[in-house]
């Protein structure tokens, strides 16, 4: 519960005004109503100690009380609706979460590193928070997650940590003493397919199976590429996969040229 639903709780149950518990407590009645209506997040520990001795709270009731008014960070973004494949990897992260260290996912670009840690990481409580940042040194205690977002090199990553720690990076850091390590690639020809199915619908990959499988190998099977892919094909309804990997096979190579 939040603290300002706790606050509200207590004080009825005490048959207490906002203006009786402010003239009780000492703590301005603006301010309890601001904390009250959630406007007012996080209150100092003066102010969240005089509140509880006003309310009379004890035991149970008061460390609740405490740690309600404690500001936890949540700042893991929601999971990815069209996450597919990745069955092993995402079991042995979640598996690694359980406890404290660092788990290091490398793979190139697009090849899904940032998604499969935020996939996994929101399959795990950590009650003290989350953090989520892009590479720089950080550390958190226990009960927290970190997930580091695109290291470039050992040295944007703490040397150890209490909490549990995902790194995501296009490098192989073998400088960073890594409890765990998982290194991707293309997404297994069935996984991509089920990818494109689930962006573009299945029947539109139906109607040539070849061309379907010429997009997955010049998309690398990358989910960044694929979701691309997919995207382009839901835009354009006269297109087919065979037009899908024409587009695709000539902007290869104009890139190609274009180096």
């Amino acid at each position: 519960m939040a603290f300002g639903e706790l606050l509200r709780r207590f004080r009825g149950e005490a048959e207490l005004t906002q203006a009786a518990l402010a003239e009780r407590s000492g703590v301005g009645m603006e301010s309890i109503r601001s904390l009250e209506a959630g406007r007012r997040r996080n209150p100092r520990a003066e102010t969240v100690r005089l509140l509880a001795d006003a309310l009379g709270l004890a035991g149970t009731e008061r460390a609740a009380f405490t740690t309600a008014a404690t500001h936890v960070p949540r700042e893991l973004p929601a999971d990815i609706q069209d996450f597919t494949g990745r069955v092993d990897e995402v079991r042995r992260l979640v598996s690694a979460l359980e406890s404290p260290g660092i788990t290091v996912i490398t793979g190139p670009a697009g090849s899904g590193k940032t998604a499969l840690a935020i996939h996994a990481a929101n399959q795990v409580d950590f009650p003290a928070g989350q953090l989520f940042v892009k590479a720089g040194r950080v550390t958190a205690g226990r009960g927290t997650l970190v997930v580091l977002d695109d290291a470039t090199d050992a040295k944007q990553v703490p040397s150890a940590t209490a909490a549990a720690m995902i790194v995501t990076s296009r490098e192989p850091l073998t400088e960073v003493a890594a409890d765990n390590r998982i290194v991707l690639g293309g997404l297994p020809t069935p996984d991509a397919l089920r990818l494109l199915q689930r962006i573009a619908g299945v029947d539109r990959w139906r109607t040539d199976a070849a061309a379907t499988l010429e997009v997955i190998e010049l998309c690398d099977g990358r989910p960044a590429a694929l979701r691309r892919a997919a995207a382009r094909l839901v835009g354009r309804p006269s297109w087919s996969p065979v037009d899908l990997a024409g587009w695709l096979s000539a902007e290869q190579r104009r890139l190609v040229g274009a180096r």
